[in-house]
């Protein structure tokens, strides 16, 4: 992908890497800004100088913190909206991806990947509450929606082109596996692995390192 500054991104350019996220450096002005929520423990130094855990490793280092499933990720969630990114502040770069008014809302990490390099998947199909056929699966089908951020963003584009035009007679599911908007007759009830909830606003981006220290960080807003 073609930087904020019309230039490639280069190796030097990147602070971590693995088989399902590429960081970079927080300075570098290329590249997609792309958020995690996180709560502060009470009686605990800010996570913003000490950096995110990931569940696995919190469990590992002997530390409750209030859930039952453990995950060895943190979950950053995925754009909502593929525009240009205006690359004048780390605020536009967040609202050009997020919509105005990301900062200062909740405690949040902002971290700077490269999207040809970094997968995103839907995060729906973690509920098996809704999807009953996948009990007991949803980690190994959670793969079947795995696609780069680069793709994932060109889809959220034509889905919004589509949704711009439906018909009244109609009503709109995503396909959890492609991310794709379909059009289905109002009264008809399509089965999994169609979701009626927006797919730009239920998609993840999986952070695997374990601990994700704040060197990392474009922002932390405590």
């Amino acid at each position: 992908m073609i930087g904020g500054v019309g230039e490639p991104i280069e190796q030097s350019d990147i602070m971590y890497q693995d088989d399902l996220v590429c960081i970079l450096k927080p300075e570098v002005k290329k590249g997609i800004i792309i958020w995690t929520h996180f709560t502060q423990p009470e009686g605990m130094g800010s996570l913003c100088e000490s950096g995110l855990k990931t569940g696995k490793q919190l469990q590992i280092e002997g530390i409750y913190f209030g859930r039952t499933k453990i995950h060895p990720y943190i979950f950053f969630r995925a754009p909502y909206y593929s525009r240009d990114i205006d690359y004048t502040s780390v605020e536009t770069e967040i609202n050009s991806s997020y919509g105005e008014g990301q900062i200062g809302r909740e405690q949040r990490v902002f971290i700077r990947v490269d999207p040809d390099r970094t997968f995103v998947f839907s995060s729906e199909i973690r509920d098996v509450r809704k999807h009953s056929a996948w009990v007991g699966k949803a980690e190994n089908i959670i793969d079947s929606s795995k696609k780069t951020l680069s793709k994932y963003l060109e889809i959220i584009n034509n889905n919004r082109e589509i949704i711009e035009n439906v018909k009244p007679d109609t009503k709109i599911l995503y396909n959890l596996f492609t991310s794709e908007v379909v059009l289905f007759p109002r009264l008809h009830r399509p089965r999994t692995p169609f979701d009626p909830i927006p797919i730009e606003r239920a998609s993840e981006i999986l952070v695997s390192t374990p601990h994700l220290t704040s060197d990392y960080f474009v922002l932390c807003t405590p």
